[in-house]
């Protein structure tokens, strides 16, 4: 199982390397799309609201899932399918504001080829159809100094599932048997580093006419079209601050349909809604560029059988190159859902 992961780890090394540039020096414009604000605070009434310090959440009859990392370590490895390199991992009383938990999840990379990272992955049987929200909290450290892999929470479907993280970095298509949500730290040319998706799905496009696929972006720095300018408000990586993430995803159903949607907020601020019909943009090979002018989404067929659902979570901290300082990152006050959760609530 080990050796599959460092393979599957390495495949996802070659991804990020065969992106598209995204150097600030290659952008000019002005950035025009009002539409797309991350100032503008979600008036969603989640149900974090009615759990403050997110004490008893796991309670909320449309929770699905919940991980706090306060109940010992052996019993939060033990709900976990695969682990790595739980040597490097450990409790951290540093946890988010509002946040009543006792703990969070702390897991370290060590330079000079000892360990890379680490992970936690969860199989969920038999899965989760139609919607599905996902909140948690994150916190990126300084000192990495701008290093940034694959490093936050990915979570998806499997078709069929697996008890391991099964990504197939570079693949196109595979629209019956893999969905992969993540929101990372993609743009490491700025300062600080910008925030987007990375999405997996069969429609997904490619950067090189279909021959290879790697993660779809749809935030792009608030960029309006490939050589427009950057928006200064676009969403980044708060460094040695905790983050609160929230993704939604809508599966669609028939499976024939591109109804599926896609939402996503960070620290409350809704950053983007994706669906058939909204928001107008256009595709620039693998990016969706957001611009009002342009026509509607097209919407997301995010699976073509019934039997994909949201069946995995995972916890990974990928954090690879050798010319990177030895780092860390933490996680907390994850909770699943049907609906809306929110951040925590003081």
């Amino acid at each position: 199982m080990r050796i599959l992961w460092l393979i599957l780890v390495l495949l996802l090394t070659y991804s990020k390397s065969k992106e598209p540039a995204s150097h600030n020096d290659i952008w000019s414009g002005d950035y025009t799309n009002a539409e797309f604000d991350t100032d503008t605070v979600s008036t969603l009434t989640g149900i974090a609201s009615r759990y403050p310090g997110d004490v008893n959440i796991e309670n909320d009859p449309d929770v699905l899932y919940v991980e706090k990392f306060d109940d010992g370590f052996s019993d939060i490895l033990s709900r976990y399918d695969d682990k790595m390199n739980t040597a490097g991992m450990s409790l951290d009383t540093d946890v988010p504001p509002g946040s009543q938990d006792l703990s969070s999840l702390k897991m370290t990379s060590t330079t000079g080829g000892v360990n890379n990272g680490g992970h936690l992955f969860k199989h969920f049987t038999p899965g989760f159809d139609s919607i599905v929200y996902i909140r948690y909290y994150i916190k990126y450290p300084s000192l990495s100094k701008g290093y940034f892999h694959h490093e936050g929470v990915w979570f998806g479907g499997y078709n069929p599932g697996t008890d391991w993280p099964d990504p197939r970095a570079g693949t196109c298509g595979l629209g019956g048997n893999r969905l992969s949500i993540a929101y990372e730290t993609v743009w490491q040319d700025t300062k600080p580093p910008g925030m987007d998706t990375y999405l997996y799905w069969g429609d997904m496009k490619s950067f090189d006419g279909g021959k290879t696929c790697y993660g779809n972006t749809m935030i792009n720095e608030g960029r309006t079209g490939y050589k427009n300018s950057a928006l200064s408000t676009a969403p980044v990586n708060t460094l040695d601050q905790w983050m609160c993430v929230e993704v939604m995803i809508k599966l669609n159903n028939p499976v024939t349909a591109s109804n599926g949607e896609l939402r996503i907020w960070q620290n409350g601020k809704e950053l983007g809604y994706w669906g058939k019909g909204f928001s107008n943009g256009h595709w620039m090979k693998d990016k969706w560029y957001n611009n009002p002018a342009d026509p509607p989404f097209e919407g997301f067929r995010w699976r073509t059988d019934a039997n994909l659902k949201i069946n995995w979570l995972w916890f990974e901290f990928f954090h690879d190159n050798p010319h990177a300082p030895s780092s860390y990152i933490k996680f907390d006050n994850l909770v699943m859902a049907t609906k809306y959760i929110g951040p925590i609530k003081n």
